[in-house]
């Protein structure tokens, strides 16, 4: 090869280089102004919310203050009443009449009302959140509420509200012999 080639031949490569140069710095370029694009948007968007204190989720009954707790019995009341039992309990079902006064009913009620709060938004919880509230919440609470063991078993069968007394502690028993 004679100088004159080997110029044309680094002249060739020199000229592949720089197109080579010139399609990254487009390519960056335009990458430059994606970036800049999405950062408008994002400044342009609204700010995301922060959870007010009435947002999060209520406390658990049983560990409310006394006033709360009667709030939110009274409101406890008022969903079994107007929605739990009418739509999945029904009147002629076995329930007691004065759910309220048996603590642990009180306890499995409200549990199932947080549920329900929670899974019921299918927003939020997705389209299988009412599934899996039935499932793993309403039908296991039924369940205990009236069964033989649980806290209206002497209520049910006609025999209206009947309170459950805790036994005595051992020390304040009578001795038998």
């Amino acid at each position: 090869m004679t100088s004159i080639d080997e110029r044309l031949a680094s002249d060739d490569a020199l000229t592949k280089r720089v197109a080579h140069l010139q399609n990254a710095m487009h390519k960056l370029g335009a990458d430059v102004i994606r970036l800049q694009t999405q950062l408008t948007e994002l400044a342009a968007a609204p700010a995301e919310e922060k959870e007010e204190p009435g947002d999060a989720p209520a406390p658990f009954i049983f560990n409310m203050s006394r006033e709360d707790y009667k709030a939110e019995l009274a409101a406890l009341v008022k969903w079994v009443d107007d929605f739990l039992v009418p739509v999945y309990i029904g009147e002629d079902a076995d329930w007691c009449p004065a759910w309220w006064e048996h603590h642990e009913a009180v306890g499995r009620l409200h549990a199932l009302r947080l549920a329900y709060a929670e899974l019921a938004d299918t927003a939020s919880a997705g389209a299988s959140g009412p599934a899996r509230w039935h499932r793993d919440h309403l039908d296991p609470a039924l369940d205990r509420l009236r069964s033989e063991q649980g806290p209206f078993a002497r209520c049910l069968g006609g025999a209206g509200h009947v309170e459950r007394r805790r036994p005595e502690p051992a020390a304040d028993r009578p001795l038998t012999r």
